[in-house]
């Protein structure tokens, strides 16, 4: 695949990514004229075709944090998934980088991913690969989770039912852990650094990190190391509820950062020390206190030009201590003459073998030492202060914002709620203040004369309606002689009989209430239990399958597996009616529960298409199971599957 490549109407870009089974590609839309993100993979390839079935069925789910399927096709030896366009956005992992996020960007990044894998759960589907690299945000802030199903398809992963709803959580608690730590704590490659393993799982992040709050330590405690947690998405977002929708700004991360871009690293008070101690004197090097060096003693050491020297505190924008032990002529100033920032401080005139020289320089050397840690401990201070400030002032910022997102809660109200105001008026009087007194006579009369009125009109009209009750009708054939009587029983038996005759061959199916795949041991109690409605809904291009076998017999590891229907109740069972789309040997069975034996209703051995199986006897059941004993071979990669499109029941 190359940039320019066009697949059907798309023209293939840049390549985003390479992922187990395929590569990301950006392009263009040239019927549309939009850029979209597409999924290319080889034709060829085994779990291509479950890729692009489960991106059918992703494409169908109707939720804002998941990227759409826009479109899926195949053309020639490359097939392909078009995802709307990512344009700008950053991967999770990339905006985590090494320092990680704060804790309140990590609950709603999180937050939003679960409601968004949890709207897909309700449809059957789950995504089951979730890595720092599959949420997306974008420039705005808003969360994006890519690769729904089809990552999965494409690793081979077939995990469903609770397994799969546990395994999602597991995938947003692991990205939660991620964000507070800025380390990966499952297995799988990504761009972060694996989380440490003791042998128990991954330490808690508050052992790693710093301000964690203590409802996100114990869901990564528990799901990661305890086995334990939320079971699902959304059990996860109830949990953590709630958290702010819009991204969080120059909050502190959770872990501990470097320093901003120009602020200056502390230095450690040795390092300054022994910078500040090495002094260069006239007669040579004397060096620090301590050190053994006892070059200032000798008075061998050859004479340097430069005995003024500049003391290097670390900072070129400091003052710096400047000493001279050169012999001024004919100056005599008192030792104790020195400062800082371009001053002398000058030893008394002495000869050169003076034993005094050896100890000007030491006083020298401890002077420039003191003046060296005096300038570099302020510095140490205003840095401490000025990190207490920082820290103080984040503390603050994040209380404030706390209180702003409760505050906002507090005033929302429902779509059905009023206004209330301390102070109403009282409403305006709809009636006169008599109108609560007693009716007086005149005025009760009056409503009896009415009151009788409506009485005599009623009992006139239906008088008059009782009198037309069968005008125009023909009372004698309806109540007449015995020969009508005859001919109208002769017809009705015969109609009656004709009904019963086809309730019993072509009557209305039964209600199914529900269905589910049977797999009992050594199976796992389900098969492709998501795909069970396809049986009943009316449409014959549909249809369940069973998971993938290697050869037609199970690969000798059961003896068959099902599917069975509910009817909700007992019923009287004359038929069942299969529609198969590949060619099959099973065996359908009648009884009150899931079952493989039981009531034989009928079988069917290497047909496909319409079958309807009939029982020697009429049985009644409100279970129906269908069993496989057999399987057909799959053209499309080779495994072994038996399918249902339709059933009906009579």
């Amino acid at each position: 695949m190359n940039p320019g490549t066009e697949l059907g109407r798309y023209t293939v870009n840049a390549r985003i990514e390479t992922i187990p089974g395929g590569e990301r590609w950006t392009a263009r839309d040239t019927t549309l004229e939009r850029d979209v993100t597409l999924l290319i993979m080889p034709s060829d390839e085994p779990p291509t075709a479950a890729a692009l079935d489960a991106a059918r069925r992703a494409s169908g789910v109707e939720a804002a944090q998941l990227v759409r399927i826009l479109d899926v096709g195949t053309q020639e030896r490359w097939s392909f998934i078009a995802e709307e366009a990512s344009g700008d956005s950053d991967t999770y992992a990339g905006v985590i980088g090494d320092d990680g996020l704060p804790a309140e960007e990590v609950r709603r990044i999180t937050g939003e991913v679960a409601t968004g894998i949890e709207a897909a759960r309700a449809r059957g589907l789950h995504h089951l690969a979730l890595t720092p690299e599959s949420v997306l945000l974008t420039h705005d802030g808003r969360v994006k989770v890519r690769g729904l199903a089809t990552a999965a398809a494409l690793a081979g992963t077939e995990t469903e039912g609770e397994d799969a709803d546990r395994e999602d959580a597991t995938g947003v608690v692991a990205l939660a852990y991620a964000g507070l730590t800025a380390t990966w704590p499952l297995p799988g490659t990504t761009s972060l650094r694996a989380a440490p393993d003791d042998g128990s799982g991954p330490p808690p992040p508050s052992r790693v990190a710093v301000g964690v709050p203590g409802d996100l330590d114990t869901l990564c405690r528990e799901t990661l190391t305890e086995g334990t947690g939320p079971e699902s998405p959304g059990d996860y977002a109830a949990q953590i509820a709630p958290w702010s929708r819009i991204p969080l700004s120059g909050a502190s991360p959770a872990t501990p950062s470097t320093p901003p871009a120009g602020d200056e690293p502390h230095r450690r008070p040795s390092d300054a020390a022994v910078s500040a101690a090495t002094v260069r004197t006239a007669d040579g090097d004397v060096g620090a206190p301590g050190s053994g060096d006892d070059s200032a003693g000798s008075g061998h050491a050859a004479r340097d030009e430069g005995a003024t020297r500049p003391i290097d505190l670390g900072r070129d924008d400091e003052p710096t201590a400047v000493i001279d032990t050169r012999r001024r002529g004919g100056d005599d100033r008192p030792r104790g003459d020195r400062a800082v920032g371009g001053a002398h401080e000058e030893t008394p005139p002495q000869g050169e073998d003076s034993p005094g020289k050896a100890a000007a320089a030491a006083a020298a050397a401890a002077g420039a030492v003191g003046t060296g840690a005096k300038v570099l401990g302020d510095r140490i201070g205003q840095a401490s202060k000025s990190a207490s400030g920082r820290s103080r002032g984040a503390l603050h910022d994040v209380r404030a914002r706390r209180e702003a997102i409760r505050a906002d809660r507090s005033r929302r109200t429902s779509l059905g709620s009023a206004p209330v105001s301390a102070e109403l008026e009282s409403p305006a009087p709809l009636l006169p203040a008599d109108a609560g007194a007693a009716p007086s006579r005149q005025q009760s009369n009056l409503v009896l004369a009415l009151m009788a009125v409506f009485v005599v009109l009623a009992c006139v009209f239906g008088a008059i309606g009782t009198s037309q009750i069968g005008e125009g009708s023909n009372l004698g054939e309806i109540l007449g002689g015995d020969q009508t009587t005859t001919v109208r029983t002769s017809q009705s038996s015969s109609s009656a009989s004709s009904s019963s005759d086809g309730a019993a061959g072509d009557g209305e199916p039964f209600a199914i209430l529900n269905a589910a795949g049977f797999d009992p041991p050594p199976g796992d109690g389900s098969e492709h239990n998501a795909e069970v409605q396809r049986v009943y809904d009316g449409n014959a291009d549909t249809s369940w399958t069973t998971e993938g076998y290697t050869d037609p017999s199970f690969g000798g590891v059961k003896q068959g597996v099902g599917l069975t229907i509910d009817l909700g109740q007992p019923q009287q069972i004359s038929s069942v009616t299969l529609t198969l789309p590949t060619t099959a040997e099973a065996t359908v069975y009648a009884g009150d529960s899931a079952t493989n034996s039981g009531t034989q209703i009928g079988t069917t051995q290497g047909r496909d298409g319409e079958v309807v199986l009939t029982p020697a006897n009429q049985a009644t059941a409100q279970y129906v199971t269908v069993w496989f004993t057999s399987l057909t071979q799959d053209a499309n990669d080779g495994r072994y599957r038996a399918a249902i499109s339709e059933i009906s029941v009579r």
